[in-house]
């Protein structure tokens, strides 16, 4: 279930002003032009937009302080990308406060309240609903990128799950996988007309209930395939499905997994061995929704109890998210793997990455903001000296990459399927 805004009244109460949500931790900060943290305050540079600031939005808006939505609150609050960044930063000095909860909260509230979500989220909304994708596009399309040499098996324990930012848009990411998938020997089945939109834009929105509908639907046809486990090579589904569907679902309980993690493990079991030599100098942009997104956490149901004086305590103890455990190593872990390759990292990596720009529905609704992120991100990756960006996200692919074009920048960038594709593929294949 969702944490509604009166659920979360003495977490927002006790915000300590202290703007830790705005900055990269003091103790992993490497250089003030890569201290920023929240791409919605680093770009508009008022309070409001930060981590803190919605906080303050939403207390007046649960104690009936804020009696309307203006354009104003709705820009702030949907120009954040529900990159939980601020959250995992506050925790340096703050365990009291959930600020991802909060702020999914206000979202929620928007959209209870009528007020949300924006034209552009319904639009997209809207084509989920009657196409079953984001992009208006045919579903009976979903699946024209599929190479006719690769092997799908009718049945397997494994489905590919391509998401429909692969299926419509990053196609060369989507077919990329499924080649490295015949070539590292993975049995796998895909859903055909059975897959569908996941969710999670809907879900990015603040629009719990749809997407509740949505992934009870989404798990009915993953449960009749018979599969153990889902393997994607998007963020935002392994996000949704990783962490969202076992909170909305008690009973979804499929293993999810990702390329690299796939990837990884065999190399780890000796099972796998790249030997066709890369000589490229790469640089890793964690997806926040592969990364800090991807840390399931229980639904806690205590409250906070005075137990001393002036002393409040979450009764039972409440998990606290922290960033460490989403995806962070096994892609790294792959990209070091092949030959002739150079990993060099960016200043904001892992749990404390600056987020592309276009989650939480940005890049609909906002998309000069959600470019102005990408660029932050492209001047970033540009300072390591790499000639090759890489991710593990169709979405951050073409947020980048089109941030990579209105900058004219030389770094090209590579999902990690087409990276590993190339190693295991031999020359005049």
């Amino acid at each position: 279930m969702v944490r509604t805004l009166e659920k979360l009244e003495y977490e927002m109460n006790n915000c300590f002003r202290c703007s830790h949500c705005k900055f990269v931790p003091w103790a992993v900060l490497e250089s003030h032009r890569f201290s920023k943290i929240c791409p919605s305050l680093a770009r508009y540079k008022f309070h409001a937009y930060s981590g803190s600031g919605k906080i303050q939005m939403a207390l007046g808006v649960h104690q009936e302080r804020i009696k309307e939505w203006t354009d104003e609150m709705l820009k702030i609050l949907y120009t954040c990308t529900n990159c939980g960044a601020c959250h995992i930063s506050c925790r340096t000095n703050n365990y009291l406060t959930d600020l991802n909860s909060i702020i999914y909260a206000l979202k929620y509230s928007a959209v209870l309240s009528g007020a949300a979500p924006l034209p552009a989220h319904k639009e997209y909304t809207e084509s989920i609903e009657k196409r079953n994708n984001p992009y208006n596009e045919a579903h009976e399309n979903r699946f024209d990128w599929m190479p006719e040499e690769v092997k799908v098996n009718e049945k397997a324990d494994v489905i590919y799950w391509t998401g429909c930012t692969s299926s419509y848009r990053r196609t060369e990411i989507a077919r990329a996988t499924v080649k490295v998938l015949n070539k590292i020997g993975v049995d796998f089945m895909v859903l055909g007309d059975d897959e569908t939109c996941c969710g999670s834009p809907i879900y990015q929105t603040g629009q719990y209930n749809k997407a509740k509908e949505i992934a009870r639907n989404v798990f009915k046809k993953i449960r009749k395939s018979g599969a153990k486990k889902i393997l994607t090579s998007c963020a935002g589904c392994y996000g949704m499905f990783k962490t969202k569907y076992p909170a909305m679902l008690k009973e979804f309980s499929f293993e999810v997994v990702n390329l690299a993690e796939v990837l990884d493990e065999k190399i780890k079991r000796g099972e796998l061995e790249f030997k066709n030599e890369l000589l490229m100098k790469v640089t890793y942009h964690d997806p926040c929704h592969l990364g800090r997104g991807s840390e399931f956490m229980p639904e806690w149901k205590g409250e906070w109890k005075l137990t001393d004086p002036h002393i409040f305590e979450p009764v039972p103890e409440r998990p606290v998210r922290m960033g460490l455990g989403g995806c962070y190593e096994a892609p790294r872990n792959v990209l070091k793997a092949i030959p002739g390759v150079e990993l060099v990292e960016m200043e904001r990596i892992k749990e404390y990455a600056w987020c592309c720009g276009a989650g939480g529905g940005a890049k609909a609704a906002f998309p000069d903001f959600a470019i102005w992120a990408a660029k932050e991100r492209i001047i970033e990756a540009e300072a390591t000296g790499a000639e090759i960006l890489t991710s593990h996200c169709p979405f951050c692919s073409t947020n980048l990459k089109d941030a990579i074009a209105e900058v004219d920048s030389n770094i090209k960038f590579y999902d990690i399927a087409e990276i590993v594709l190339m190693t295991l593929t031999k020359e005049g294949e």
